[in-house]
């Protein structure tokens, strides 16, 4: 409770005399029916700390919450959303049954007007210790920020020369550089590859020399897929399935370009891979569009955008699904949780969208929209740790 109780007081500390009246008023006059109010006559001559002894006092567990509650009752919506997040980073995890417990707003469907969130919330310092005190020997330790050369793959290819473009992939190409960029990579950017130029860029990435100074790395690859000398693979934007049907990226090149023998200076660090695309024939309607795949080794996930035989959807003007689960979820999530709680709830999220269900139910088809981790072979929790 000393650190909550910190938390709650370094709060105050940044409210004006004046909003902290208005604060000790919320709390007398009673912030909801369950919430009582604290006796007047406690508060009146109360210094801020006094104050916090009071909540704690009176709320027990539900301190953060009353604190978090008035502070937007004032207006204090920025200073409530940082202590909300660091109260979140100081709650111990969960170890009890959690199945009844009701869905998080984490885990919720996007709405139909979403739009790109503004920032990723940082993980404060105190948070990134703690879990390097307590997890040392669990997790990808990062190096330092002021040391290290973070980089990222991304390729997006949306015109194509003979089969359908990728409407909305525009869109996807900038939301992903922009997290990638908020995460602290640097991204090297292609657009519209044949699958010879995909190959070399992803051979070009491999030998970058910044690796050794990287404590991680990122490939994400949107386009077209199919199945080629039936393996999955990325089209490239000259593909034709009579005339040109080799104009594609095996996606197990990926793990063999970016493998221990072929990128010595990843060896021990994580390496993402995100692919939206599609896995097969089974469809889905409206204004969305259609998508493809990819597969791993040591010290990589692949996160997918559909499971196999299934396609991925793609809105035309705000792009894929999947993708912008990705960002919702990280900007919200990635400073306290690990890579691959962050996948389990973009999956959670997508599997409770309403929009999959209704196409489920017009097409007579199981064509839910679930994205899925492929080949994953991290040993230990990767944690981004924005801002750090």
């Amino acid at each position: 409770m000393d650190i909550i109780k910190k938390l709650m007081n370094d709060a105050l500390e940044e409210l004006v005399d004046e909003d902290f009246k208005k604060f000790n008023w919320q709390l007398w006059n009673g912030l909801a029916t369950d919430m009582g109010p604290i006796p007047r006559a406690k508060l009146q001559k109360a210094d801020r700390s006094d104050v916090v002894d009071c909540i704690v006092d009176k709320y027990s567990d539900k301190a953060g919450n009353v604190a978090v509650k008035a502070l937007r009752n004032i207006n204090q919506n920025h200073l409530a959303g940082t202590l909300e997040s660091k109260l979140q980073e100081a709650q111990p995890p969960v170890q009890q049954e959690t199945r009844n417990a009701p869905v998080s707003v984490e885990e919720q469907p996007i709405q139909s007007d979403w739009k790109r969130p503004d920032r990723i919330i940082p993980s404060s310092q105190e948070f990134k210790n703690r879990i390097l005190t307590e997890k040392r020997h669990e997790i990808y330790v990062p190096k330092d920020k002021s040391q290290r050369k973070r980089l990222a793959l991304l390729i997006t290819n949306i015109q194509f020369k003979h089969i359908s473009c990728r409407p909305g992939a525009e869109r996807d190409e900038e939301n992903m550089e922009w997290l990638l960029t908020a995460l602290g990579y640097r991204v090297e950017k292609y657009t519209n590859l044949s699958g010879e130029q995909i190959d070399a860029a992803v051979r070009n990435f491999a030998a970058l020399p910044d690796h050794k100074d990287s404590d991680s790395a990122f490939v994400v690859l949107m386009s077209h897929g199919d199945r080629i000398d039936n393996k999955d693979a990325i089209l490239g934007v000259n593909y034709h399935h009579q005339h040109n049907p080799n104009d594609g990226f095996f996606v197990d090149d990926i793990f063999t370009r970016l493998n221990s023998v072929n990128c010595p200076a990843l060896i021990d660090k994580p390496k993402v891979l995100l692919i939206q695309a599609c896995r097969g024939e089974h469809t889905g309607g409206l204004k969305i569009q259609s998508d493809a795949a990819v597969h791993i080794e040591k010290d990589f996930v692949s996160f997918k955008s559909c499971l196999p035989g299934i396609r991925a959807y793609r809105d035309t003007i705000e792009g894929s699904y999947f993708i912008c689960y990705i960002l919702e979820v990280f900007c919200k999530r990635a400073h306290i949780d690990d890579i691959m709680e962050l996948f389990r709830k973009v999956t959670s999220c997508m599997e409770k969208d309403p929009l999959f269900k209704q196409l489920e139910v017009e097409r007579d088809k199981i064509a839910k929209l679930m994205p899925c981790i492929d080949r994953m072979s991290l040993p230990k929790h990767f944690y981004l740790f924005p801002g750090l």
